[in-house]
């Protein structure tokens, strides 16, 4: 087989190519957490201009290309004129297709914000996503409203300012854009719980996503006023949200309180809780999945109540700290429980909540899952405890009557009953598994998988 060099590509494979990294990007600009590659550090090139950099072949590609063009990400840190003629030109360079703009301000440059709002404004009916980081400014002045008018292929709006939002004064939506394909929605929690609930009604009707941001560290801190108004939000969206996601929103007992005392519910068919699940007892009855990412006290599992028809659980990079005291009676119904990417404190947990003794007690609280997966991506490699995982899977077929057990503790301790054994037990990335070891998991899982890391 004759081999053939990049550079004799024809022409058109060359903007094939380009064209697909470009919207695999831009598919990326629209995630919370963008890909490490993708990510635009200040002083860098946008993808465009690097791939004109290469040869002059590829730059006379790049530059008969507008298609090539249409991501415009900016960083607001030079002088006022230089991003207004940046953004112009690439503008230009676009032609008539769709743009994809991203601006991250800076607190430093507090006029450059109004400058790009008003270079976009005549272009909004070919924006299709706009992201914009520390826009502190553009909401506490009436920069916003330069953003009026009809938008009809805008599908993603991401509006995070990051830490500075508490600077703000006025506090009023300034949201008027006019955008009814909207598919993603990404805002902070002040701006969320100020949102127009009118506009909401007229521009959600086709989300997909939804993501409210809380801040890091001790800012996701929500009072109880807030944390009706995010409920209330979230009850304005005209549709069931498919998939809601809270960042770091940390109630206090008097918040849930209120939440309960108002009787609002955070509502959708799939919520994401990252960094902290204090938002679980909030959550609406009829959710199908929650995903808890993130978070480093999966042991208050053991307190707080899962949604009643709730299916399937997930855990992604999630720590605990060892339990002190045998779990009380959060039962939960669901049977599917994933966990990925996370340490062997909070498999741990799992496993006791799944009904692996704890100081001799053994009390399944989640007694109908059937299924549980660890799974491992990447270069992360599973710790798991054998000695637990085997006592979790015997005292559930004890509990079930399918061995010599009579479904309670020989040693006084709490009865199990209606327990379901565990039917498929998955493990993708754990450590490699003796033929003894194997041979006992597939004894009592019905459909037992374990894939382990190769050197």
């Amino acid at each position: 087989m004759s081999r053939c060099s990049f550079s004799s590509l024809p022409a058109e494979t060359v903007f094939s190519i380009l064209k697909a990294v470009l919207e695999d990007i831009v598919q990326d600009d629209m995630m919370i957490t963008p890909e490490v590659e993708h990510q635009m550090l200040a002083g860098g090139l946008p993808f465009t201009h690097t791939m004109a950099l290469v040869c002059r072949r590829w730059r006379d590609i790049v530059y008969s290309a507008p298609e090539l063009w249409t991501r415009i990400f900016w960083i607001i840190s030079v002088p006022e004129m230089e991003g207004h003629h940046h953004i112009n030109s690439q503008l230009e360079k676009s032609g008539s297709y769709p743009i994809h703009l991203t601006i991250f301000n800076s607190w430093s440059h507090k006029r450059g914000i109004r400058v790009i709002l008003h270079c976009i404004a005549p272009h909004l009916q070919r924006l299709k996503s706009l992201r914009m980081a520390n826009f502190y400014e553009a909401h506490n002045q009436p920069h916003l409203d330069t953003l009026k008018g009809y938008a009809p292929q805008l599908q993603s709006l991401q509006l995070t300012d990051g830490k500075h939002i508490h600077h703000c004064t006025n506090l009023k939506s300034r949201l008027k854009l006019d955008c009814p394909a909207l598919r993603i929605f990404h805002v902070d929690k002040i701006v969320a719980y100020n949102l127009n609930h009118e506009w909401l009604k007229s521009n959600l009707t086709h989300v997909e996503s939804m993501t409210i941001s809380c801040g890091s560290g001790s800012d996701g801190r929500t009072c109880s006023v807030q944390a009706v108004g995010l409920c209330r939000t979230l009850e304005a969206v005209p549709r069931r949200i498919p998939c809601l996601t809270l960042d770091n929103l940390q109630l206090s007992e008097s918040g849930m309180a209120s939440i309960n005392q108002a009787g609002v519910k955070i509502g959708a068919d799939q919520v994401i809780l990252r960094e902290s699940i204090d938002a679980l007892a909030a959550i609406e009855d009829i959710c199908q999945t929650i995903v808890i990412e993130q978070c480093d006290s999966i042991h208050d599992l053991q307190r707080i109540s899962l949604p009643s028809s709730l299916r399937s659980l997930e855990l992604v990079g999630c720590e605990s700290e060892e339990p002190r005291r045998v779990p009380d009676t959060r039962t939960w119904d669901g049977d599917t429980v994933t966990i990925t990417d996370s340490h062997s404190s909070c498999i741990e947990i799992i496993l006791h909540l799944l009904g692996a003794p704890f100081n001799d007690h053994s009390c399944s609280l989640w007694c109908n899952v059937t299924t549980l997966k660890l799974v491992a991506n990447g270069d992360f490699v599973l710790n798991l405890p054998m000695t637990l995982l085997k006592a979790m899977i015997s005292s559930r077929q004890g509990a079930a009557g399918q061995d010599n057990s009579s479904g309670k503790n020989e040693e006084d301790r709490v009865e199990l009953e209606s327990v379901s054994p565990l039917m498929v037990f998955h493990v993708h990335g754990g450590q490699p598994l003796s033929l003894e070891e194997r041979t006992w998991f597939e004894k009592r899982v019905k459909d037992f998988v374990w894939d382990y890391k190769r050197e």
